[in-house]
């Protein structure tokens, strides 16, 4: 009877001393463009928010045990080629897996207690100007210069 109560008491200290992640969302706005990103780990999320020279999603926490971190995003938010992202954990680089569910990029890393920044680099982030408005943009300058050039408007 004595090693049954040895157990018990085994068992409740080791699940009172596991990390317990709790999943969140955290709406993103950028440029009037709003994002709801979920989120799970175990500690406090302070701020997330979008990189656009280093192309990266920088996400603030606090208060972190040692966890897994889950992060679902549209993938319009940010992008990888070959989903080669880089994670920086405290400037960090750390494994991680990815997977696409409906359109959005789920990505999971660990993290160790008292972690307080992560970055995840893609090759391209939202807003990016698209490449289709930017040939569309040099056609039409093409054209203008060329009937300007015809009804003798513009010398070149």
């Amino acid at each position: 009877m004595r090693m049954h109560h040895i157990l018990l008491v085994t068992l409740v200290i080791l699940s009172s001393s596991q990390a317990f992640a709790t999943t969140s969302t955290y709406n993103l706005t950028v440029e009037d463009k709003s994002f709801d990103i979920t989120y799970s780990f175990d500690g406090d999320l302070l701020a997330m928010d979008v990189d656009k020279e280093s192309t990266s999603l920088l996400v603030g926490i606090v208060n972190t045990k040692d966890s897994e971190f889950e992060l679902t995003f549209p993938s319009e938010v940010l992008f990888a080629e070959n989903d080669e992202f880089i994670v920086l954990v405290d400037g960090l680089e750390t494994d991680y897996t990815v997977n696409h569910i409906e359109g959005k990029t789920a990505i999971t890393f660990p993290i160790i207690a008292d972690s307080e920044e992560i970055e995840i680099i893609g090759t391209s982030v939202i807003p990016e100007f698209p490449f289709g408005a930017l040939v569309t943009l040099g056609l039409v300058s093409a054209g203008m210069l060329a009937l300007m050039q015809k009804h003798k408007l513009f010398k070149l």
